[in-house]
């Protein structure tokens, strides 16, 4: 037994670890090693920050999912159903739906960066444009044909043993380096470094970007369907083992990363050679082979899970639920049926007895759907029957009447395609007309980096309103640290905001700017428990959470 229950405790400890195998990317690998290169171990403490971050919004998320039984996705139709819509869907999907694209397209150029950096590094491969489109092709056909096959998670398992590999040789790499504690322990304390060198990345950027490629928005949408039908204290192990493991790997490249600029002679910046280089003046030559290989399999397993991630969270803010249809089909017990709107009740569907019995008169045809609704209405069953393959239910409501209730409608698998193959297109177009690599992937983690306060207010929301947590009410401990990560995101969000918007026109100090973005940080805010329902949700979860703790004790 004992056995048994260690093996099912692996078992979902391994399952969880699909949230680092998205963490750790291309993006992750460039980004932390240009961080180290940049900037020494001066920003471990931003990784540290970011895992916590991560921790907390992905386990925010499964809470959600596991109490309520719905996505974070779902949560929003439903708490936003009676708000302004679009197309059927309120604003706040669309808005949800429109970043994740974006951002999730920017991700996915990113991870094709990664996967052609990954080729070049190989031992003897050169740059050429017939190099290069035929890898962002082949990359291409393979990513569609396994989404298509849906092969992901067989192949996920394979290509994360492959990226284990390249961990391994990270911490080959640095235990050859030496391991400064004294810079790792400086490292743990925030701070905003001065440049190393006068072509280094802004520190605000690289702050964000690592903060961006540690805890990804779109993880939240796909951590919540990872979390239906599990339960909460596994889950939170899960997310607790994927969280601790992708910052072990993060702070190991950043590590090696810093062992590669030991003096400005590297005018061109950053580049994925010159780590290649470093790897081979310790490892030699099957090192870099281990790490290009390890590399591509890292580029792979994202390219697959963030097209994938991003077709998950579209369908389920576009998709509809039963839950934000409670009341539709009130009408049905209404004593006078003068008072239905077709308009709104039109998925309402009233078969009597009379109605069937005027249409054989008729001499019409009785159809498969009819029967079953007959059939329905005469065992008087409570249990809904399906009907046509899953094209509606039958509910018996009434003597003598039933109600046929149609489908909840779905995102049209077409959709849900397109979405996915236009993201797999655009990269593969974009990387092979040659753009800066490391530029994409900066540009793709600094922007998710600023859509990540609005996913984070989205789920802060969503975990305070009791239609879906009043059997759980949200802890007020955790809200207070969920409420001041969120502010710490906006704050790193309107720092770079302001950096790029009027950094060209005034000299802002640093901790002039710092102090605006603190301020824009905490008004927005403030703002949000003013303007939305955030801040009597918050007072009412304290409150319940309250009597929840003195009723148990």
């Amino acid at each position: 037994m004992k056995l048994g229950n260690i093996w099912t405790e692996v078992s979902e400890m391994l399952y969880w670890t699909m949230l680092a195998a998205c963490t750790v990317g291309p993006g992750t690998v460039v980004t932390c090693a240009r961080a180290g290169a940049e900037y020494d171990l001066h920003l471990i403490w931003a990784l540290v920050f970011a895992s916590i971050l991560a921790y907390t919004l992905q386990e925010g998320t499964a809470r959600l999912t596991i109490v309520s039984g719905l996505s974070l996705g779902q949560c929003l139709r439903v708490k936003y159903r009676h708000g302004a819509k679009i197309y059927d869907s309120a604003v706040i999907c669309w808005l949800v739906g429109v970043s994740v694209f974006f951002g999730n397209t920017l991700y996915e150029c990113n991870n094709w960066a990664g996967g052609i950096d990954a080729i070049l590094a190989i031992p003897g491969s050169e740059n050429t444009t017939t190099l290069r489109v035929c890898c962002c092709v082949g990359y291409m056909l393979a990513v569609l044909a396994l989404l298509y096959w849906d092969k992901t998670d067989m192949l996920g398992m394979f290509l994360g043993c492959m990226m284990m590999g390249m961990v391994a040789l990270f911490l080959e790499v640095v235990a050859f380096m030496g391991f400064d504690v004294k810079g790792f322990a400086y490292g743990l304390i925030p701070n905003i470094p001065e440049k190393k060198f006068a072509h280094s990345a802004e520190p605000a950027d690289i702050i964000l970007s690592l903060v961006g490629t540690t805890s990804l928005g779109f993880n939240l949408f796909l951590g919540g369907s990872m979390a239906k039908g599990k339960k909460l204290e596994s889950s939170q192990r899960g997310i607790m083992f994927s969280t601790v493991s992708a910052l072990e790997v993060s702070i190991l490249i950043l590590i090696v990363g810093a062992g590669t600029f030991d003096e400005p002679t590297h005018g061109g910046g950053f580049s994925i050679s010159i780590l290649s280089g470093l790897i081979q003046q310790y490892i030699g030559e099957i090192g870099v082979v281990v790490f290009a290989v390890g590399f591509v399999a890292a580029a792979l397993s994202s390219m697959l899970a963030v097209p994938l991630g991003a077709g998950l969270t579209v369908e389920s803010v576009f998709s509809e639920c039963d839950e934000e249809r409670v009341g539709e089909w009130e009408s049905v017990n209404k004593e006078a049926d003068d008072d239905w709107n077709p308009a709104i009740e039109r998925p309402i569907l009233k078969v009597t007895q009379e109605t069937e019995n005027s249409r054989l008169m008729a001499g019409e045809e009785t159809s498969a759907d009819d029967k079953a609704t007959d059939k329905a209405a005469d065992t008087k069953d409570e249990a809904a029957v399906p009907l046509n393959n899953k094209t509606g239910t039958v509910e018996d409501m009434e003597e003598g009447s039933v109600v046929v209730r149609r489908a909840n409608r779905q995102l049209p698998r077409p959709v849900y395609w397109a979405i996915i193959s236009s993201m797999v297109l655009i990269s593969t177009v974009v990387i092979s007309l040659n753009a800066p690599r490391v530029h994409v992937i900066l540009v793709a983690q600094v922007f998710n980096g600023c859509l990540l306060p609005f996913f984070a207010i989205c789920l802060l929301l969503c975990l305070n309103d009791q239609q879906f947590m009043s059997s759980s009410p949200q802890s007020t401990w955790a809200n207070c640290f969920l409420f001041t990560s969120v502010t710490i995101t906006m704050f790193l969000a309107s720092n770079v905001f302001l950096g790029k918007m009027f950094g060209a026109f005034f000299n802002l100090g640093v901790y002039l700017q710092m102090g605006l973005a603190a301020g824009a940080a905490c008004v927005g805010m403030l703002a949000i428990c003013l303007f939305t329902s955030l801040g009597s949700d918050l007072v009412l979860s304290h409150t319940e959470w309250r009597a929840k703790r003195a009723t148990a004790a």
